[in-house]
């Protein structure tokens, strides 16, 4: 390379970091308190800036200092300046026609290079300057569609780095004519582009460390017992995270790519595997054991619980709350304007502390959700559960028989000898997304699942299901509840819907719940065989409203679960649900099989 093309090339690289540096700076300056950190979204969009900066540093840098042509510094910096401008607001607006574009054809979630606020909350004023030249509008008021319109947001989005271009063309160039006045630039070319990077990346670091947290130490005796625990309870611990997350809903692709979900902190690199699979392999049959699935804790009544919990979305507030039973938010650091229940913003820790009840009562699934204002958060996938436990039980993998740590939407529950009976227990949270102008439904190709009207109303296929999965009647070969015979899945995989299993005699109960949008449900349970065959049971569950819950088989008075070999389909019986997607298998066993352990031997209880 020769040295003129390494001038350029030099200066080029620093503008591009001084720009880029411009940008963090301007998180600082608009933050006004909020919390604005690099985050691995920041890092791609910058690089996707820099990607776009430094080619156009470098023809402005090549066209405007020609070898030979002496002008001044000021000079020199004000043309590289007006080039660059002029190179960068129609790059910008090209962008903003490309987003339209991906728009049309349906490409799901934030495309590398799209614009992202630069904060981690919403701020007075948000600016979203941050990697704007990229992906122009993103997080603005909806703006009349049309090249013109589309192409204008670009290069409007564009005008916060305008402004420090000139100010760094002179002070790069004032440095570079310093360095070749003193002989320096000649024999160390790459010292300034060095230190300028090292300057830059430290800067990076220091923002991405830039996290609030609180009640992140071990809870003392005396803070659990301001809480409200009993000084011998026995305390249980988990540490929790609300983040974003693609959810799969079906070996089709059909996904939810503004996906959230509750998730322990160590499962989290599990679900970030799980979302790198191929499309067709990343739900399991029945689902299984997949990683993405609604979260489900267990403890035993009268115990202490302890849930630390950390807002981990992409963007935007999050809470916690436990339906039906009291709390106690402590903090460990000042939090200025919280109010227990209220949402936290990205990157803030909370420990919530639950004395749970000691009366047999008491036993029974709770709904975790995102209390408040957050009804949007909860229909993408921010529910869960938690099961209180009979005294003293243990909980067992119900496919190993192994001791699990009590997560899971199915667990083998062993209770004390001579305190009750062991059972099986399946977790079913239904959700639902909302009408079809709001459920962000896509397909693999990132198109919106098609709207259906039938006689009850329009709907969109796959926002209604079971623990984040969804089988849409459109996408079955057959529907068990319209098949003469026994049911047979769309391929020999089986439905990606939970498929609880048991075995024949067993004490089985079945918790279920009701999440996401306030949509009314009412569940049956049948057996898939031909309804002219007699002595096959049928009970109709229940009808449930929003936000509530039901429990059935050992332990109610509610009809038990079937008690004969065979499949039995659960379904939602309000018009377009089951269509919709709201449909499973319940498959009851004679004899026993590899991957379903069975409960303890019940001999001298």
């Amino acid at each position: 390379m020769s040295p003129g093309w390494k001038r350029h090339l030099g200066l080029a690289t620093c503008l591009t970091l001084g720009l880029l540096a411009w940008e963090l700076l301007l998180v600082t300056l608009f933050a006004e308190g909020a919390d604005a950190r690099v985050t691995e979204r920041v890092v791609v969009g910058m690089a996707w800036d820099a990607a776009i900066f430094l080619p156009l540093w470098t023809v402005a840098s090549w066209r405007a200092l020609r070898p030979g042509r002496r002008q001044s510094v000021p000079g020199a910096a004000a043309k590289v300046s007006l080039i660059f401008l002029a190179l960068l607001l129609p790059v910008a607006g090209a962008r903003g026609l490309l987003r339209q574009q991906e728009a049309v054809a349906g490409v799901p979630g934030v495309q590398p290079g799209a614009s992202i606020s630069a904060f981690q909350e919403e701020a007075p004023g948000d600016a979203r300057f941050l990697c704007s030249v990229a992906g122009p509008g993103a997080g603005r008021a909806p703006e009349p569609e049309g090249p013109l319109a589309r192409g204008w947001a670009g290069m409007r989005d564009g005008v916060p780095l305008q402004v420090a271009v000139f100010p760094l063309a002179l002070a790069f160039l004032g440095v570079q004519a310093w360095f070749r006045a003193g002989g320096f630039l000649a024999r160390k070319t790459w010292r300034p582009v060095l230190v300028l990077t090292v300057a830059f990346l430290g800067t990076c670091v220091w923002r991405t460390g830039a996290v609030k947290q609180t009640a992140g130490s071990p809870l003392s005796d005396e803070a659990r017992f301001a809480a409200g625990c009993a000084p011998d309870a026995p305390v249980r611990t988990y540490e929790l995270a609300a983040i974003s997350v693609d959810i799969p809903l079906n070996a089709h692709g059909d996904h939810i790519p503004g996906g959230l979900m509750y998730v322990r902190e160590q499962d989290v690199p599990a679900v970030r595997a799980q979302e790198r699979r191929s499309v067709h392999e990343r739900v399991s049959p029945g689902l299984g054991q997949d990683p993405i699935q609604p979260l489900v804790l267990r403890a035993n009544l009268g115990e202490c619980l302890v849930l630390s919990f950390t807002n981990r979305l992409e963007q935007g507030p999050a809470s916690l709350s436990i339906e039906g039973l009291g709390f106690t938010v402590l903090e460990r650091t000042s939090l200025e304007g919280f109010v227990p229940r209220t949402a936290i913003p990205v990157g803030q820790r909370l420990t919530y502390v639950v004395p749970l009840p000691g009366s047999a009562g008491a036993q029974g699934a709770y709904l975790l959700h995102d209390g408040g204002d957050g009804a949007r958060r909860e229909a993408h996938g921010l529910f869960g559960a938690l099961v209180l436990e009979p005294k003293g039980s243990v909980f067992r993998h119900p496919e190993t028989g192994e001791p699990s740590p009590g997560t899971g939407w199915h667990a083998l529950i062993d209770v004390p000898r001579g305190e009750g009976q062991d059972f099986r227990e399946v977790v079913l949270l239904s959700h639902a997304m909302g009408p079809p102008e709001v459920a962000d439904v896509r397909l693999e190709s990132g198109q919106m699942l098609p709207e259906l009207n039938e006689m009850a109303g329009p709907f969109r296929p796959g926002a209604f299901g079971f623990n984040y999965r969804s089988e849409p009647f459109f996408e079955r070969e057959e529907d068990p509840a319209r098949g003469a015979g026994p049911p047979r899945p769309f391929v020999a995989r089986g439905l990606s819907t939970p498929m609880p299993r048991s075995y024949r005699g067993e004490a089985v109960t079945l918790h279920m719940l009701q999440a996401g949008s306030p949509e009314f449900h009412a569940y049956s349970l049948r057996s898939a065989r031909p309804q002219r065959e007699q002595g096959v049971p049928s009970a109709v569950l229940q009808f449930l409203r929003p936000g509530r819950g039901i429990a059935l088989g050992h332990g109610t008075d509610a009809p038990r679960l079937p008690e004969v070999a065979g499949d039995f389909v659960f379904h939602c019986r309000m018009p377009n649900h089951s269509m919709g997607g709201m449909q499973g298998t319940w498959r009851v066993l004679e004899t026993p099989e590899p991957g379903l352990a069975p409960l303890r031997e019940t001999d001298g209880q």
